[in-house]
């Protein structure tokens, strides 16, 4: 083997090994503000679903009844939707007792009354 050929493949060596080392702290401190900034922006997200569900629920009020579908009595944001559908099941969360609920409990998301 040439003496170039050396040079060439302990450079690369020192390129595959060379990692970028870290110590606990600074991970933990990286992880911490991740989490800290990922809840804030869930937050943020959440918020902003709200709003323009609530914007959609306030364009409702009052509306005409759509033939087949009735009146509109609750606007959920896509994303809480599918995770109460999830969690409490499809049948539980188009029931009169859960739309009673919702409407008390979010009364600027309801437009109509059941």
């Amino acid at each position: 083997m040439g003496h170039g050929r050396k040079v060439m493949l302990l450079f690369c060596m020192q390129l595959i090994t060379s990692f970028p080392r870290y110590h606990d702290g600074e991970i933990n401190a990286a992880l911490m503000r991740e989490l800290k900034t990922g809840l804030q922006l869930k937050k943020e997200t959440e918020r902003a679903r709200e709003i323009q569900a609530a914007r959609e629920a306030k364009e409702k009020v009052q509306s005409k009844e759509m033939k087949g579908l009735g009146r509109c009595v609750a606007v959920i944001p896509e994303w809480e939707f599918y995770r109460m559908k999830d969690k409490y099941g499809h049948h539980e969360i188009h029931s009169k007792e859960f739309m009673k609920y919702y409407q008390k409990t979010f009364p600027h998301l309801s437009p109509n009354k059941l």
